[in-house]
């Protein structure tokens, strides 16, 4: 008396969520914006609850943008000597959010303003639900 799932749907979909708890001390997060002190550190805090994904992330982040040769995730999980399992959960995540961009396995890892888009876009979106109160 269950409910058939389509596993293949239900991963499908499930792939496409971008899963995470953000955890916004607005006090500090605002006094160092406004300061110009804000970090790299601090966004990947702000993404992560794991102090350990954090810090792979912002290794992650700074090997991407600062690597003069293209970077393929295979290349970044070797050479940032971390398990590979929460290298790419972590990979996963940014890719999900609009941060790197790839579009094929053998296609180099890319930054990407989506994220950004995203942000202003929702910034919008939460100015006007406020205001219709």
């Amino acid at each position: 008396m269950g409910v058939e799932i389509d596993y293949r749907e239900y991963w499908k979909r499930r792939k496409e969520r971008l899963w995470c708890n953000l955890q916004l001390n607005y006090e500090r997060m605002r006094s160092l914006l406004s300061t110009g002190q804000f970090t790299l550190e601090d966004f990947c805090g702000f993404l992560f609850q794991s102090e350990k994904k954090a810090r792979i992330a912002e290794q992650m982040i700074k090997l991407v943008k600062h690597s003069e040769e293209p970077l393929t995730f295979k290349r970044i999980a070797s050479l940032l000597n971390t398990p590979k399992s929460t290298t790419w959960q972590v990979y996963l995540m940014l890719k999900r959010a609009g941060i790197f961009q790839r579009r094929t396995k053998a296609e180099p890892v890319r930054l990407s303003t989506k994220f950004s888009e995203v942000l202003e876009d929702l910034e919008l979106w939460w100015k006007n639900y406020v205001k219709v109160r």
